[in-house]
């Protein structure tokens, strides 16, 4: 099956896994289906973090739509309208804090070194 895939956050609508051996990032929320490299990855998520809820729920006071917020996704013909819940989901399935991998130092290794 899928060795090389990872699960890195989980919701009740959403899976955000990394592939490494594609290198893609993909990120599924209900019928939606989004891959990325790490560098429109990085993209995404400081548009998603940036939106401004209040004012587009303000914006779209009078939609009959209860979905508000609109997510741009490349092509200027095609938008994603979410909810404030939802967009609360897809931030935390985006909210992965990736710790730099720490190098040991000679200090931290506990060896007697003898020489023969």
């Amino acid at each position: 099956m899928y060795q090389s895939l990872e699960v890195l956050s989980q919701t009740k609508n959403g899976l955000f896994t990394f592939c490494n051996h594609s290198k893609l990032f993909q990120l599924v929320f209900n019928n939606l289906c989004f891959e990325f490299y790490e560098w429109e990855l990085e993209n995404f998520k400081k548009y998603i973090f940036q939106l401004d809820v209040t004012y587009w729920e303000k914006n779209y006071i009078q939609s009959l739509n209860h979905r508000k917020i609109p997510i741009s996704v490349g092509n200027k013909f095609f938008t994603i309208l979410v909810n404030k819940q939802e967009l609360d989901e897809i931030k935390n399935l985006l909210h992965i804090e990736f710790s730099p991998i720490r190098l040991l130092k000679h200090k931290d290794i506990n060896y007697q070194f003898i020489e023969n």
